[in-house]
């Protein structure tokens, strides 16, 4: 045997342990900078928040209730059996003297048919897409619910100047991501669709005149890419005197249209259409 060998056979165990470890901690390292590098490379950038589609919402899975209330108020109901009131409204729309009940609101902008809040009864966390003269950052958990605000959308085609800054709500819980365009009056950039993430269900305004018509709704519907569409901000009887168009301009030439007769529909993330649905929903009586 030579002495290197005897050397080798020899070695003392707190050697051996030395090596063993350093062997570990490099390997460490190598893994640790590649996953590092691999989230450089594919992971994204961004602000916080729902960017480039990822699910940060609450961890409950299960259906989502969704009732329309007319113009551009719905409650969202989680699986937790959280409540989303979104752009409440008063009782001198047309649509009766209305008292809302929920655990979280979402005002879209400041103007009196969707900022109601002194409509929903009880003490509701309140979220508000802008603040004063400019759009407010939002991001907000209540149950199994999280809301983030996506601000640089105006309430008409002039960059504001006619009818001010506009938040789209983002609305996950459930597995579901539902974006809310409040009175939306252009086309957002694909900036800000790519902010927006992955979207499943929209509720997108089609009446016009303070709002995207239908060209535009349906050019705005191509921009998000959605499952399911819910058209909302159109004229209905209870409405009948303004000046904005029906719902049927904007359905007029698509396919997967279904008026499915009721206020409230359940979806899950699961049961979500393989092709994109246009949901058309009565008003809630």
């Amino acid at each position: 045997m030579t002495r290197d060998a005897r050397q080798r056979r020899h070695r003392p165990s707190g050697a051996r342990t030395a090596t063993f470890f350093t062997a570990f901690i490099t390997t460490f390292t190598v893994f640790i900078l590649a996953a590092l590098l691999a989230g450089c490379l594919f992971g994204g950038g961004g602000d916080a928040g729902p960017e480039n589609g990822q699910d940060q919402g609450g961890e409950t899975v299960g259906e989502v209730k969704i009732r329309w209330y007319g113009h551009a108020c719905f409650l969202i109901t989680s699986p937790g059996g959280t409540r989303v009131l979104t752009d409440p409204y008063p009782g001198n729309m047309g649509y009766g003297n209305r008292r809302f009940e929920a655990d979280l609101v979402t005002v879209s902008h400041e103007h009196f048919d969707h900022n109601s809040v002194a409509s929903v009864e009880g003490d509701p966390e309140v979220v508000r897409g802008l603040a004063g003269d400019d759009w407010a950052q939002v991001e907000k958990t209540v149950g199994d619910v999280t809301v983030w605000s996506i601000r640089g959308t105006y309430h008409d085609e002039a960059q504001g100047s006619e009818r001010g800054k506009n938040a789209l709500f983002l609305i996950e819980t459930g597995g579901l991501r539902i974006l809310h365009l409040g009175d939306l009056g252009e086309v957002p950039s694909a900036e800000i669709a790519e902010r927006a993430g992955r979207v499943d269900v929209l509720l997108v305004p089609v009446g016009g005149v303070f709002t995207v018509d239908a060209e535009g709704a349906t050019r705005v519907t191509e921009l998000f890419d959605p499952r399911i569409v819910i058209p909302m901000h159109f004229r209905t009887p209870a409405i009948a005197d303004w000046q904005i168009s029906d719902e049927r301009p904007f359905l007029e030439g698509k396919s997967g249209v279904k008026r499915l007769g009721v206020a409230e529909v359940a979806v899950s993330a699961d049961t979500l259409p393989a092709e994109r649905e246009i949901w058309v929903l009565d008003v809630s009586p």
